[in-house]
């Protein structure tokens, strides 16, 4: 089962914006959305996963996201060139992510509450999903990597401050464990 490693931050590939896919159905782009769901499968307690967040040359505009309701026939989904067309709403909550120390680090986010989103399926169908809450959450989170975007942009000055001093630390307590 293949699965594509996943960058870190800072690595400045996160800031990477993801090339439009222009045609699904080629056999490069089917390999990447395999190999994305497989690392969503095996990649513990992940949400979603945004091809820049992965350690891919010239990532493709895709996202893979497990539906958080497990009846749903859109489970796991996969969108390839997203895009928010419409946006109502506001809330704010904790929001992590597997590129940012996700067992460390969190952070309150302000969002809309109420998306839709247009993207194309791996069939290569047309997709409209009306989302709220958690998953209009997931999928802003997402679409934002696909533009060179990380969660930690939408924190206020000071909270980015303060989350990049305890990145620091956790830096250098990776550091000197290697170094023992």
């Amino acid at each position: 089962m293949p699965t594509i490693p996943l960058l870190q931050y800072p690595n400045p590939r996160l800031r990477n914006k993801a090339k439009p896919v222009s045609s699904v159905h080629a056999p490069e782009i089917q390999k990447i959305i395999y190999d994305m769901l497989e690392t969503l499968a095996q990649t513990e307690n992940c949400a979603a996963l945004a091809a820049t967040q992965l350690d891919l040359l010239n990532p493709p505009a895709i996202t893979v996201i497990n539906n958080p309701d497990p009846n749903s026939s859109l489970a796991p989904l996969c969108l390839i060139n997203p895009q928010i067309v419409e946006a109502s709403g506001e809330c704010t909550d904790v929001e992590g992510c597997m590129s940012v120390y996700p067992d460390q680090i969190k952070g309150k986010v302000k969002r809309a509450q109420k998306i839709k989103v247009k993207a194309l399926n791996q069939k290569g169908q047309l997709l409209e999903i009306e989302a709220e809450d958690f998953l209009a959450r997931c999928l802003q989170h997402e679409i934002d990597h696909l533009q060179g975007i990380i969660y930690l942009d939408h924190l206020s000055p000071l909270k980015r401050k303060l989350v990049e001093k305890k990145i620091s630390h956790l830096k250098n307590l990776a550091k000197k464990k290697v170094d023992i």
